[in-house]
């Protein structure tokens, strides 16, 4: 039940907290918030489309080269090895929230949000600070993508080492794939736009 249940944990965490932060982005900003149920579907879609998909083209190529494996293991072992994007996802939400709070803090002591803008000092320290978040939400997501590929490569070792010479290319390819999946929730669940 693994692969199912971390999913959907994903998609509720994503889900929740990231609307919590959206909804706090919008106050802060006195700007109207309407709930956005894409991104329940999107991520669904991404997480449940990722642990069916994946690992069924992984057991035909391996089936291919007449590497043992089972389908049910593969869906596991793919299951399982979006654990760590649990903690990512709530640690790169705790970044931002810290950062609209930060923000909220600057406006509310200055009346005049122009001149703040313009005192340079002010300003670089600002645009480093934030530059310094969105490098440490880039980092966090670089790991929990790296432990991921790990998990699954050398979890595969066993079974890949038997296809041949071609397993080279077979550990890189799920890699980089679980290291695109990082990066496409870095890009799309990771971050809060307002």
């Amino acid at each position: 039940y693994g692969p199912f249940w971390i999913c959907t944990t994903l998609i509720f965490v994503a889900a929740s907290i990231g609307t919590f932060v959206t909804y706090v982005a919008h106050k802060l900003r006195d700007k109207e918030w309407n709930y956005d149920i894409n991104l329940v579907t999107w991520s669904a879609g991404v997480f449940y489309g990722y642990v069916t998909v994946v690992p069924l083209v992984l057991y035909v190529i391996l089936k291919y080269f007449s590497a043992p494996s089972g389908l049910v293991q593969l869906f596991c072992l793919y299951g399982y090895s979006l654990f760590i994007f649990i903690p990512a996802l709530v640690s790169s939400f705790v970044f931002e929230y810290c950062s609209l709070n930060e923000l909220s803090k600057l406006s509310e002591g200055n009346k005049n949000l122009m001149l703040e803008m313009f005192m340079w000092k002010i300003f670089i320290v600002k645009l480093t600070s934030r530059l310094s978040e969105i490098l440490l939400e880039w980092i966090i997501a670089a790991v929990a993508g790296f432990m991921s590929a790990t998990f699954v490569a050398l979890n595969l070792k066993a079974h890949i080492t038997s296809a041949g010479e071609r397993w080279v290319l077979i550990v890189a390819g799920i890699f980089l794939l679980q290291l695109g999946l990082a990066v496409v929730l870095k890009l799309y669940l990771f971050t809060v736009s307002v």
